[in-house]
């Protein structure tokens, strides 16, 4: 097939292309409003040290890269559901909170994802400052200027909109792949339709050349022209006085007139 076969495919089955898309975006866009809305907040936790050095540096970049399974763990998630008053199961804690150690940038990143917002800032700023606390409680014997510290950077907003379901990419998501396969499908279709549509088919099929075509026949149109002018003609002849001629003449008058001449 040449491009202007692809243009003319696209052209002819359109509509089947757009109605594949169509029902791909409705369907994606009805998926998205049956799943449960969650909110994500975030927090994030920065280390510092007493005095600068490299040392201590270093013991923030361990610290960092510890975190993710100490926050993991049973023991910290029946803390933060103490503390918070959650009324959740440790595992059901530990399921909400993700995250990421940053340990170049001496960061914990702390994300919490749930159905009530305001309750996945509570978990994330809880999850914070109990990280903070057992830190310090690690360096009771530590001199003052050989600790470490680790501080909410600021504290985990509540957010205003649900992270998921995105239903608006996800209904732009569907009319694209709708798209997609709608041109897969209307491709199938004339693939197997054999039939030949145009004098072009006809010369490429065969090789041979086309010297003339027949014109599709309209003998239903030309039938029914023919009897409207039979009835027009029927009506006006019933229209004239059986005693006259066309001309509105009595027979009489026409001989006395052929005979006056």
């Amino acid at each position: 097939m040449q491009l202007k076969d692809y243009l003319n495919v696209i052209r002819k089955r359109w509509w089947l292309v757009m109605l594949v898309a169509l029902i791909a975006a409705t369907t994606a866009f009805g998926y998205s409003l049956t799943q449960p809305r969650l909110y994500e907040s975030v927090v994030n936790v920065l280390g510092t040290t007493a005095k600068p050095d490299e040392g201590l540096n270093n013991a923030i970049k361990a610290e960092v890269r510890r975190f993710p399974s100490i926050l993991s763990s049973n023991t910290i998630a029946q803390k933060i559901n103490e503390r918070g008053k959650f009324d959740l199961t440790a595992d059901e804690i530990s399921a909400k909170i993700k995250t990421q150690a940053l340990p170049d940038n001496y960061m914990l990143k702390i994300t919490v994802v749930d159905k009530d917002r305001f309750r996945a800032a509570s978990i994330a700023n809880t999850a914070a400052d109990i990280l903070k606390e057992d830190n310090l409680a690690k360096q009771t014997t530590v001199p003052d200027d050989s600790k470490i510290f680790f501080e909410k950077i600021s504290p985990a907003p509540v957010p205003d909109v649900p992270s998921t379901p995105r239903t608006t990419l996800n209904s732009m998501a569907g009319l694209a792949l709708g798209l997609v396969l709608g041109l897969i499908l209307i491709f199938v279709i004339e693939f197997f339709d054999d039939s030949l549509k145009s004098e072009e088919d006809v010369e490429r099929y065969t090789g041979l050349k086309v010297i003339g075509v027949v014109p599709p026949w309209r003998g239903g149109v030309a039938r029914s022209n023919h009897l409207e002018r039979l009835g027009s003609n029927a009506a006006a002849d019933a229209s004239i006085p059986p005693d006259t001629d066309e001309s509105g003449n009595k027979p009489a008058d026409f001989k006395r007139k052929g005979k006056g001449s």
